[in-house]
């Protein structure tokens, strides 16, 4: 890759819909150069496809739970429970007392119950039968997108509003193209899968998702290790008790090494997932870290492999 592409991609993950014009303006690139560099990035798999960021909050998952998991390289069955658990969404087997990294979607309390007892029983017939669970309280950052959880509380989703939200973040399984399928294609989508719906309805329906919060951004999956980012970390955070929310915020939402960001109920506060290039970029960012005076003490687990990283799914487990 070189800055015309970084700068393609760039603009590309911000929107989606950015149009071929807009980006051979800043590119400085004909219209023709740009469709084919974007397609080159898309064959060799740095773009995976078009997707969205849509809110947890505002679409029916209104938890989000994390399970720490010890266990050992003699019970991969375990690991293979959770990556077909639809509820979880992000599996990484990581270094240090545990030895897998589970995020979790959930409806309700329910829901909670039913993978608790879930990861109760699976437990029960492994080795260490050692586990933690790690509320999420609140959400500011996830897939590099700052969360505003006060819009959109009076959002109501009809049945054609959560099938619309389905093709939209798992558009790669509809479409193989690397920009994001139009109204058209959606209206004729939903018709292939029984719901008559007018292209202008659609447009309507899109518009009003995004204005009330439940789509955040349309962008575009990447590989991120073909990007150079190869190295993974889950870091704790402790800070000054009274102002967890401003650094948070004001301080750590807008550090571009960090794509999600968690309010927890444990001493650690806040649980942030970061890339970097390498162990010395890591440390430059602790560096930048500790020049906050509300930042008190960090805890870091280093990511050894990404098992499972899905978009979310309303399917039930």
């Amino acid at each position: 890759m070189d800055e015309c592409d970084s700068l393609i991609l760039e603009m590309l993950q911000r929107d989606s819909r950015t149009s071929l014009t807009e980006i051979s303006d800043k590119a400085g690139l004909s219209r023709f150069a740009v469709r084919d560099r974007i397609e080159r990035l898309f064959e060799d798999r740095i773009i995976l496809g078009p997707t969205v960021i849509a809110n947890p909050l505002l679409i029916g998952l209104k938890r989000t739970v994390f399970f720490e998991l010890k266990t050992n390289p003699h019970e991969p069955w375990l690991a293979k429970l959770l990556e077909r658990t639809t509820s979880c969404d992000l599996l990484d087997g990581i270094a240090g007392e545990y030895s897998l990294f589970a995020r979790f979607r959930l409806a309700d309390d329910e829901h909670f119950s039913r993978i608790l007892k879930r990861m109760d029983d699976a437990m029960g017939k492994s080795y260490f039968k050692k586990y933690r669970v790690v509320n999420a309280i609140r959400i500011f950052k996830e897939a590099g997108v700052p969360f505003k959880t006060e819009e959109g509380k009076d959002l109501e989703l009809d049945e054609v509003d959560f099938k619309i939200l389905e093709i939209l973040l798992n558009q790669t399984e509809y479409v193989k193209a690397p920009l994001p399928i139009s109204t058209v294609e959606l209206s004729r989508l939903l018709h292939n899968l029984g719901t008559e719906i007018s292209q202008p309805a659609v447009f309507n329906r899109l518009s009003r998702l995004e204005k009330k919060g439940a789509i955040l951004r349309r962008t575009v999956r990447v590989d991120y290790s073909r990007l150079g980012l190869q190295t993974k970390f889950i870091v704790r955070v402790k800070a000054n008790p009274n102002v967890y929310d401003a650094v948070a915020q004001g301080f750590l939402a807008s550090m571009p090494e960090i794509s999600d960001l968690y309010r927890t109920g444990e001493e650690y506060g806040l649980l942030a997932i970061l890339r970097v290039r390498d162990v010395s970029e890591y440390n430059s960012f602790l560096l930048r870290l500790y020049e906050s005076k509300d930042v008190l003490d960090t805890y870091t687990t280093l990511v050894l492999e990404e098992r499972k990283n899905s978009l979310l799914s309303f399917k039930e487990d």
